[in-house]
């Protein structure tokens, strides 16, 4: 996939999750807006319920005493309140309205504007004849709102009202004037007093009241806000680690996108590397090949012995090219199988340095030994152990732009030894350092043009001592060399 069309694929993704989320949050918040309206909608309906029973439960009294009691409430308010007596005696009230033909007319114009639905009352409870006949008498005895309001009563009444509309958030209560002068309230709240107008709740008292004066009840709700959003913490939650998941699944998506790409190039660089790894020998031995059937060559013994061995280097040249490969492709596939023996390690350094030790004083450089393990025996795959430590060695000469100088080092461990490869090359960058064990990734080597290979190397050293149970440690800094450190037990400890 070319690289701007992967980038508008990134971007439109993006833009798409970021309008996801979006939505999400709109979503949420009208959702939210909505419970509010519903909650404000049901604590008003509440309030008004409360107010109800309230006038209705002087009413019932009213209707109650009018049978024993000596005085019966009909209504009231703020400052004053009608009051029936049982008397014989006659009042002037009472025989103003019992003697004008329009008796009913002149009783209402007496009790006010609110005269018809007190009539009503008086009427329902079966007063209004007797106040007619002249057997009750008449007086407003005044009563404050204090008197008429118990606010321990009130609050249960508001508490079951909230509960029957399914809400249970805590709540302070109030009375107030028309005046916004707080008539009922406890010491406690006085200084939120303006926050019950602000965010509070009100209710008329004693709506149909025709001598009292204007009273509300106020409710206020100190966590209204919380209360909201607790009862909507499943939804939150469902929502939050959807989008999460999303977001996850979307940062994955592009992460696996991009090292798919990533993959994909290093497989091309590796295809062409070994095209060309593979095209070397394969051409050098088919020269030498068209060299020997010439017939005058034939009859040089020395110039057949020369062609002969370098058709069997490059032979072997192109064995160990493919050995990498399948190696490489064993570990992949999990399938490698470990020869354990006892393997001593001071042993295999040598006979490693022996081999290699042609290449090194090519490059007029030295390997210097501090072998000083005391007990260098461990239990390992012998033939793999040493293509580890000649790939370390191979490395550090590879990548060295002077003449390399590699110390090889061994110290003993609690449980096992340590093998350490120092070397004066190039180094390699923190970023680098994280990547060098990749399968196929290859160092960038700046000026060093003349460094070959597959980049399996070093993931095939880390497959092989983690096979064995061990660890690769690697520390270097750039233009100052690197130092490989290989740490593996004594005992071989086989995989379960």
């Amino acid at each position: 996939m070319k690289s701007r069309y992967l980038q508008l694929l990134v971007a439109l993704s993006c833009v798409a999750v970021l309008g996801l989320i979006a939505l999400q949050v709109y979503w949420v918040n009208n959702t939210f807006l909505l419970r509010e309206q519903d909650f404000e909608s049901n604590v008003t309906k509440a309030l008004n319920k409360v107010s109800e029973k309230l006038e209705k439960e002087e009413i019932r009294f009213l209707q109650n005493s009018t049978s024993g009691s000596p005085s019966v409430r009909v209504s009231g308010n703020g400052n004053s309140n009608l009051i029936i007596s049982s008397s014989k005696k006659d009042v002037n009230l009472v025989k103003d309205a019992t003697l004008d033909e329009s008796r009913d007319s002149a009783f209402y114009n007496k009790l006010g504007s609110g005269g018809i639905e007190q009539s009503q009352i008086l009427k329902q409870s079966g007063l209004l004849d007797d106040i007619m006949g002249g057997t009750l008498e008449l007086d407003i005895i005044s009563k404050s709102i204090n008197e008429r309001i118990d606010t321990t009563k009130v609050d249960s009444l508001i508490k079951a009202e909230l509960e029957y509309f399914g809400i249970k958030a805590p709540f302070e209560l109030a009375v107030f004037n028309k005046m916004r002068q707080p008539q009922i309230i406890s010491e406690n709240l006085k200084p939120y007093a303006e926050l019950f107008y602000l965010e509070g709740y009100k209710a008329k008292l004693f709506p149909n009241d025709p001598y009292s004066d204007i009273n509300y009840l106020r409710v206020w709700f100190p966590n209204q806000k919380g209360y909201l959003l607790r009862s909507m913490s499943a939804m939150l939650a469902t929502s939050g680690a959807l989008l999460l998941v999303i977001m996850l699944l979307f940062s994955f998506s592009i992460r696996t996108i991009y090292r798919q790409k990533k993959l994909s190039e290093i497989k091309n660089d590796f295809i062409n590397n070994m095209t060309h790894e593979l095209k070397t020998p394969i051409a050098t031995i088919s020269l030498a090949c068209e060299a020997m059937n010439d017939p005058d060559m034939q009859k040089s013994t020395r110039a057949m012995s020369t062609y002969i061995g370098m058709i069997n280097e490059e032979n072997k040249r192109l064995g160990v090219l493919v050995e990498n490969v399948l190696r490489t492709a064993i570990f992949e596939q999990g399938e490698m199988q470990l020869r354990v023996n006892k393997v001593n390690i001071h042993t295999v350094i040598e006979q490693v340095i022996r081999n290699i030790e042609i290449q090194v004083k090519k490059k007029k450089g030295q390997i210097i030994q501090h072998l000083d393990a005391s007990n260098p025996v461990i239990e390992g795959d012998n033939l793999h152990i040493t293509n580890v430590i000649y790939n370390l060695i191979d490395n550090a000469i590879k990548y060295s732009e002077i003449s390399p100088t590699v110390e090889i080092f061994t110290r003993d461990e609690m449980n096992g030894v340590a093998i350490a490869f120092r070397d004066n090359g190039i180094g390699i960058t923190r970023e680098n350092q994280r990547k060098i064990f990749d399968k196929l990734y290859r160092v960038p080597t700046g000026n060093v043009h003349n460094v070959k290979g597959f980049g399996l190397g070093l993931s095939y050293v880390k497959g092989v001592i983690e096979k064995h149970g061990g660890t690769v440690d690697v520390e270097s800094e750039v233009k100052k060399g690197s130092t490989f450190t290989i740490h593996i037990p004594r005992t071989y400890e086989k995989e379960s």
